[in-house]
């Protein structure tokens, strides 16, 4: 049977499946097999999870793990992908806070970094000069009348 979805991780709920107990991960990574193979759906979710579903791991549902159905990357066989974005326990909601913290850190990430990648090539295009000038002295721009002042370069 050929996988219906391709699969990514966030780093962090990687590191949440490592340290669930190994009977816990066991049921978590066979839930991850039916997701992929598309024989599973999981509950969507509201509020500041919307786009994501809940998935229960074990019998009890004392153990949870958060996924979005999202675009897979160009470079994947398949169209779309299953993205694990947290795993933990029904108590105190911890897979829940955890998944919305990563959304929310990774929605600042890409929407800080349009701005980000601007300001960093304006200071790679700003040439290093010496601005204060040796006691006493005067530099050429101070001096020069205004029609000579050099032009920027773009």
């Amino acid at each position: 049977m050929s996988a219906r979805y391709a699969f990514a991780a966030h780093p962090d709920a990687l590191a949440d499946l490592r340290d669930a107990p190994e009977n816990i991960r066991d049921l978590a990574l066979l839930e991850l097999q039916h997701l992929v193979h598309g024989n599973e759906r999981g509950a969507a979710l509201k509020r500041e999870l919307a786009g994501c579903h809940k998935v229960y791991v074990d019998p009890q549902t004392r153990w949870r793990m958060v996924i979005q159905y999202r675009d897979a990357p160009t470079s994947s066989q398949h169209q779309r992908e299953i993205y694990l974005l947290a795993m933990g326990e029904r108590q105190d909601h911890a897979a829940y806070r955890a998944a919305a913290w990563r959304l929310q850190r990774e929605r600042r990430h890409t929407e800080a970094a349009p701005h980000a990648h601007r300001a960093r090539a304006a200071r790679s295009r700003t040439t290093q000069v010496d601005f204060a000038p040796s006691q006493g002295a005067a530099t050429a721009a101070e001096t020069a009348p205004p029609q000579q002042l050099p032009r920027r370069q773009r």
